[in-house]
């Protein structure tokens, strides 16, 4: 998504990214937090790629399957899609069966954008839910865009640097948010499209064709090339937004469209700038789909098909909203998409806003609706976050009208143009199916119908009676060498958002809010919904085991708790040996077990429970030891 928003043009760029929570918005959602250092010494991973993705499909399944209370076929149910390897025949993208695979799916916010601020959902939670198809999210790719603001850690509102990180800032992105946001789109079984976002700056350094821009470029894709080159549900894509030089940028009274013959000079520019960063993706990775955008905020595709770069399974990108300008879609986007396979990696319509990106679903999204339906063209509309506009969620994360939209999209084409083949559920033991649906057994519990109808406030499931037991105080007392993280005793209070450490803490989207603490513990009453952080920010390599002082209104809710600390994560009960009862007891987790990163110094423990059914979770203490 790019957005020039010093300018009135209608040309200007697409889409405004606001992490607003102190100022009014913040045009562009890039800032991050410092650096959080290079690989651990004596670490290649935090855990192999392979076995952490076994662990998150397994706990995906699991845990909707606890949730749901279905009995599942084999020991483990996912949603999703196979996601074996794609390539191009013409103007289409197919699998290995000779299949036409026409992805759709939406954009979320920067991995580590969403890991580190605290008001929104993390990566993992986020990529479940808008995979979740009990909730009738069908997406079948998920766009992950990596800003080099959120990469180098710079200002929220600025234009970074060039190069806007270093090689140690990039290792450690990739290691701790977008290694662990690929693997969890790989454990619900979706493709997931790795962005190179980049969209702000229109002076000579900024340009594409700079000597700065083109190192930071070649950092990038030498870096993240090799580290998905396996990884077959990983499609590339080399630069977001490249902006200028185009024709008329430098000067105001030369109006060249990028359907004008004189436009393939522009074209031609791009192509030299880029072609060496397709080339340096292809030699490390020769497999992955590699998706090319254009100048002036990629809405140059119509030239794509006159001057095609060199490289197999390629694939070029358009974006666009409510751009008048760019109208007809089916000239600027239709026709080249009957030559070349064409990804609309952004598009959509907002309330509000400059004229470029403002639209309603009766005008946009029917011109949008009626496009797909005429062009093989694979579409990931923006965006799945309440921040990032136009914004499919509301500020309380329920679903807007805009996001409605498409969720029934998506559902009304959940089994159109998928790959042919078995859902990896991820244990040796599963019955995989051979569609996006799981293979499920009724039991008690009424199994959904065939297509559920979205609602934005999901069915509660699990423990459905209000819990009636007396509160009781914990009386563990933690051991004298042991780190406490919250104790819950007032001192700090909770609702000042400081644990024991002196570091931010927080709930929210609970049914009682953000939480209450009564008798010395934390009370959190989930239907279906809330999260709950403790951050830490700091190496405790030092200690090798958390403990959790907690009990549960009913027992057993360490099956219905999503677990995420230091880049690992999954169900709690599937990195515990130790259950949830109904008195207060340990949860003991093995950080080295579970896959926790200790060396990091924006450590943080993160329990998410929007798949959780209702229920009632204590939480006494929390300390590592």
């Amino acid at each position: 998504m790019s957005h020039d928003h010093d300018s009135d043009r209608t040309d200007a760029s697409t889409a405004h990214r606001t992490d607003d929570r102190t100022t009014g918005a913040s045009d562009d959602t890039s800032g991050g937090t410092s650096p959080t250092g290079g690989y651990a010494d004596g670490i290649a991973r935090r855990v192999d790629a392979v076995s952490r993705r076994t662990f998150l499909r397994t706990a995906a399944g699991a845990g909707a399957a606890t949730a749901l209370g279905l009995g599942i076929t084999g020991s483990a149910a996912a949603d999703g899609i196979p996601t074996p390897w794609l390539h191009r025949d013409g103007n289409l993208i197919r699998d290995p069966s000779d299949n036409k695979v026409i992805l759709r799916g939406v954009n979320v916010p920067d991995a580590k954008r969403m890991n580190d601020k605290e008001f929104r959902p993390d990566a993992d939670e986020t990529i479940a839910r808008a995979t979740n198809a009990e909730e009738g999210w069908y997406s079948r790719v998920v766009r992950l865009p990596i800003q080099p603001t959120d990469v180098g850690g710079h200002d929220t509102g600025g234009i970074p640097p060039v190069p806007g990180f270093s090689q140690s800032q990039l290792e450690s992105y990739v290691q701790n948010h977008l290694r662990p946001a690929v693997d969890t789109c790989a454990a619900h079984n979706v493709y997931c499209i790795v962005d190179y976002h980049r969209h702000r700056g229109q002076d000579d350094e900024h340009a594409y064709d700079s000597a700065g821009i083109d190192e930071e470029l070649t950092m990038f894709w030498e870096t993240v090339a090799p580290e998905f080159a396996e990884d077959s549900n990983v499609l590339f894509e080399v630069y977001n937004e490249p902006i200028h030089p185009y024709q008329g940028h430098y000067e105001p009274n030369v109006d060249v469209a990028p359907t004008d013959d004189e436009a393939i000079e522009t074209w031609n520019t791009w192509k030299e700038a880029a072609q060496p960063w397709v080339d340096t993706i292809r030699e490390h990775a020769p497999r992955n789909l590699v998706l090319i955008g254009s100048p002036r905020w990629s809405q140059w595709t119509y030239q794509a098909p006159r001057n095609e770069f060199d490289g197999d399974n390629l694939a070029y990108t358009g974006h666009v909203y409510g751009h008048q300008n760019l109208r007809p879609l089916s000239k600027y986007f239709g026709e080249p998409a009957e030559e070349v396979p064409v990804f609309m990696t952004e598009f959509g319509w907002g309330e509000h806003g400059a004229n470029y990106i403002t639209g309603t679903a009766d005008d946009e999204g029917q011109e949008f609706r009626d496009f797909f339906a005429d062009y093989d063209v694979h579409w990931q509309v923006w965006c799945f976050d309440s921040k990032w506009r136009p914004a499919m969620l509301d500020h309380d994360w329920s679903v807007k009208a805009y996001g409605e939209f498409w969720r029934e999209e998506l559902a009304a084409h959940r089994d159109e143009d998928v790959p042919a083949g078995e859902v990896d559920t991820g244990t040796d033991g599963d019955t995989a199916t051979d569609t996006a649906t799981p293979t499920i057994t009724p039991t008690a519990t009424p199994t959904p119908t065939d297509t559920p109808t979205p609602t934005d406030t999901p069915t509660p499931s699990g423990p459905t009676s209000t819990p009636t037991d007396e509160p009781e105080t914990p009386t563990d007392t933690p051991a004298a060498d042991a780190l406490v993280v919250n104790d819950y005793d007032g001192d700090p209070a909770w609702s000042a958002n400081r644990n024991d450490l002196g570091q931010w803490c927080g709930a929210g989207s609970f049914a009682n809010g953000s939480g209450e603490v009564e008798d010395g513990a934390l009370v959190l009453e989930y239907d279906d919904g809330g999260w709950y952080q403790e951050q830490i920010n700091r190496d405790v390599s030092d200690y090798s085991t958390l403990v959790l002082e907690v009990s549960g209104a009913s027992g057993g809710e360490e099956s219905a708790v999503r677990f995420s600390m230091g880049g690992a994560s999954g169900m709690l009960a599937d990195v515990t040996d130790d259950s949830v009862g109904t008195s207060f007891s340990e949860v003991a987790v093995d950080l080295e077990a579970a896959g926790v990163d200790r060396s990091s110094s924006s450590l943080s423990l993160r329990l998410n429970f929007w798949q959780g059914g209702r229920s009632r979770l204590r939480i006494g203490g929390v300390r590592l030891e």
